[in-house]
């Protein structure tokens, strides 16, 4: 009996050093590679303006402060304040701007992107807008302004205190295009509406963040693409649209379908805070946890099956599948632990196996988004080309039919005056639709 148990004894040994220095595979050196972040300008990010929102700081000052910023919270980690004012008292910047968060009241008044009609909220009240936009004028022209930046970029070096730039101010200007349509600025509204999709498009696309690349096509779809349909419906079709618009919804691009880019971010933000954070507390903490966490837990090896899962989201296959509207696969969480490489990092294995499907609903909202783009542009399309004489129900199928990638089918609710797409997202919130627009 003792030689059994101690063959098994070795047996593991043996295993586990086996495990502990097989190295990573061909297939996650690849994914490795594979996630290391594309090389960007070293102007045009979004992300201080976006962090000090909140502040009338001049754009030659925003990097200095998120720099600033940057080091307070390294020096003072977990800091955390609970109110929704959180963000302008966050930074350091208070001490020298001042601090043009809206009041409760007034963030109560502004539309939140998927819960409300927000011409006909304006229009209730309209010299409570009035008074809104008027105090809350700063802030809206920041907001404005973000249509300057090329890309949105969060150093994975940052503290995680500094992951959650006050994107609920970004989605504000929302407000303002609806208010300038109801009094009456027709065409600076629709400019706009035009101005926030390309914005959002834009700066979602070219996101590390996987949080802005889902508010980038909250903003630029929910938001922006659904309220110029809704201001569309009520003019006629003579009205001559922003050349904006144009590129607004021009056709998607691989980069519009793919969350290559956050999955990057995601992978180097994780990695990071496993290596600077979690070792850091194991360091300090007894021996006998070190000890048993060295047992069951190996960073690198982590690190490249995370890769891997990661990676998925960057290949030629997805890639293709994108092109062709496909909706992408879910992949299987394994759980299968009786794999070598879980010998030496079964805490490893269990995460990494536990993440495994937990991406694939961000990826078919993506593609669901380049989905919406294209129907929008349908809409515009027919806006302009409709046969007075034939249904427009009938021509946008046949419109959709002939244009879209895949097989991806629209319906039409509420008598025929409304068109809804059909999503991949399983968020039981996913209806989609828009109105039918007035056609010359």
């Amino acid at each position: 009996m003792l030689w059994i148990v101690v063959g098994i004894v070795g047996l593991t040994v043996c295993l586990w050093t086996v495990s502990r220095l097989r190295g990573p595979t061909a297939e996650q050196v690849e994914a490795l590679a594979l996630m290391q972040q594309s090389p960007l300008p070293t102007e045009g990010n979004a992300f201080p303006a976006l962090w000090l929102l909140a502040y009338d700081v001049p754009e030659s000052r925003l990097q200095a402060i998120a720099d600033a910023d940057a080091e307070f919270f390294a020096a003072t980690p977990m800091y955390r304040l609970e109110d929704h004012k959180v963000w302008a008292k966050l930074s350091t910047a208070h001490a020298d701007y001042a601090d043009q968060t809206p009041s409760t009241d007034d963030f109560e008044r502004f539309c939140k992107t998927r819960q409300e009609n927000c011409l006909d909220k304006v229009r209730a009240d309209p010299a409570a807008y009035d008074a809104l936009i008027e105090r809350n004028r700063a802030l809206l022209d920041r907001v404005a302004g973000l249509s300057r930046y090329s890309h949105y970029r969060y150093t994975a070096t940052n503290s995680t205190d500094m992951m959650l730039p006050p994107f609920q101010l970004a989605g504000y200007g929302l407000t303002r295009v609806a208010w300038q349509f109801a009094r009456g600025d027709v065409d600076e509204a629709l400019a706009g509406a035009c101005d926030g999709v390309r914005t959002w498009r834009r700066l979602g696309a070219h996101s590390d963040s996987l949080l802005a690349r889902m508010i980038g096509i909250a903003y630029a779809s929910d938001g922006y693409a659904r309220l110029l349909a809704q201001m569309l419906a009520e003019l006629p079709a003579s009205h001559e649209l922003p050349a904006s618009c144009d590129s607004a919804f021009s056709p998607p691009a691989v980069a519009d379908l793919s969350i290559c880019e956050a999955m990057k971010g995601e992978f180097s933000l994780a990695d990071h805070a496993v290596r600077s954070q979690l070792l850091g507390e194991l360091a300090r903490s007894p021996w006998i946890h070190r000890a048993i966490g060295s047992l069951v837990f190996d960073v690198d090896q982590t690190s490249a099956m995370t890769a891997v899962i990661n990676a998925r989201h960057c290949s030629d296959d997805t890639n293709a599948q994108l092109q062709l509207d496909q909706p992408m696969a879910t992949p299987e969480s394994s759980l299968n632990l009786w794999r070598l490489e879980c010998v030496a990092n079964f805490a490893g294995c269990v995460l990494t196996d536990v993440a495994r499907p937990a991406y694939a609903d961000y990826q078919w909202r993506a593609q669901d988004y380049g989905a919406r783009l294209e129907l929008m542009a349908a809409l515009l399309w027919l806006r302009e080309h409709a046969d007075p004489d034939e249904p427009l129900q009938a021509q946008l199928t046949r419109r959709w039919e002939a244009t879209r990638r895949g097989d991806r089918g629209i319906r039409f609710v509420e008598d025929g005056s409304m068109v809804e797409l059909e999503e991949f997202s399983r968020r039981p919130d996913r209806e989609w639709r828009l109105p039918l627009l007035p056609s010359r």
